[in-house]
């Protein structure tokens, strides 16, 4: 079994790697000039010295335990998945490579869209979990390492839906919307619609994880929240509203799964006002800035399904299920 020290060091390292994807994605919008650039950037080299690192630590961890058992089980309980991680990031890395190579470098949608970027999504996910399969395995009393887990992996999958992290764009509500007629206002509408249901996804599924073995401590919505939607905007230059919004319902998903009357509900009436206050502080930042186009029916409802969305997430994940929690410190 990993040591709490070893999985600091895991974290810290995963995190620089995801900060590396972050500058990476900065370069790519603001800085790349795609007549010159090719696979060998600076930008590549910090994310993927970081995947060297990992690599090599995480080899580490499992050499200090080597005996004559078979190869992976030398690894401790949390890291055996991490040699598939590292394989398919590896398998990744290559095909970048050589996908630069034969097709050019992406500046918009289609890096995040990318086969083999999305490869490499795939392994860093695996291992950046690596702290909260151990902290499981080890009965740990607090969640600390495995909400520093949950805080990587949703500011990365927030990086790879940012064509759709609605809650940075405050100009898509002031598309005019007519119900009578067939307008780009209705495009807007359903991609707003669809959009939203992946970021309640993508910013409470982490979250959910670790919440149903530990008890959450205040914040850790709101910081989790707020520090991808903030990563987020650093990187593509979007509005400040999706990290208020991120850090409103962040905050009322925190009193409300600590102060909720019903205790054994909580949690279910944090998922759904939660991710609900965030899409409300959205549609009052956007009313303020070019205003809302669309009618009450359309915002309200978005809103309402932004909660519901939370709520189903939380009914699917809790399905059967009766866990003791360990109470957070």
């Amino acid at each position: 079994m990993s040591t709490r020290a070893e999985d600091r060091i895991t974290l810290a390292i995963t995190a620089w790697l995801i900060a590396g994807v972050f500058v990476d994605g900065y370069a790519h919008v603001n800085i790349i000039d795609t007549e010159t650039e090719d696979f060998f950037t600076l930008w590549h080299a910090i994310f993927y010295a970081a995947f060297v690192s990992l690599t090599g630590w995480i080899g580490w961890i499992a050499y200090r335990r080597r005996s004559e058992a078979p190869l992976i089980e030398w690894f401790p309980t949390g890291y055996r998945e991490a040699p598939l991680g590292i394989a398919i990031f590896a398998v990744g890395g290559v095909g970048d490579g050589i996908w630069h190579t034969a097709f050019g470098v992406e500046v918009g949608i289609d890096a995040l869209l990318s086969p083999m970027h999305l490869v490499l999504f795939s392994g860093a996910l695996i291992l950046i979990w690596s702290p909260v399969r151990a902290s499981t395995a080890r009965n740990d009393p607090t969640p600390a390492l495995a909400l520093g887990a949950a805080a990587v992996a949703t500011a990365l999958m927030v990086f790879f839906i940012e064509y759709i992290f609605f809650l940075s764009e405050t100009w898509i509500a002031s598309v005019p919307f007519t119900p009578e007629n067939d307008n780009d206002g209705w495009e807007y509408v359903s991609v707003f619609l669809a959009g939203a249901v992946v970021q309640v996804g993508v910013l409470l599924g982490p979250l959910l994880l670790v919440a149903s073995r530990w008890r959450l401590p205040l914040g850790s919505a709101a910081i989790i929240w707020g520090l991808a939607a903030f990563a987020e905007r650093t990187a593509f230059g979007d509005g400040w509203s999706g990290v208020l919004s991120a850090v409103v319902g962040g905050l009322v998903f925190d009193l409300t799964n600590r102060f909720a009357p019903l205790p054994a509900r909580q949690l279910s009436i944090a998922a759904f006002v939660g991710p609900a206050a965030a899409f409300a502080t959205y549609f009052a930042i956007a009313a303020g800035d070019l205003g809302v186009e669309w009618p009450i029916e359309i915002w309200g409802g978005a809103i309402v399904m932004a909660g519901f969305t939370g709520l189903g997430l939380v009914a699917i994940q809790t399905s059967g299920r009766q866990e003791r929690l360990v109470p957070a410190d």
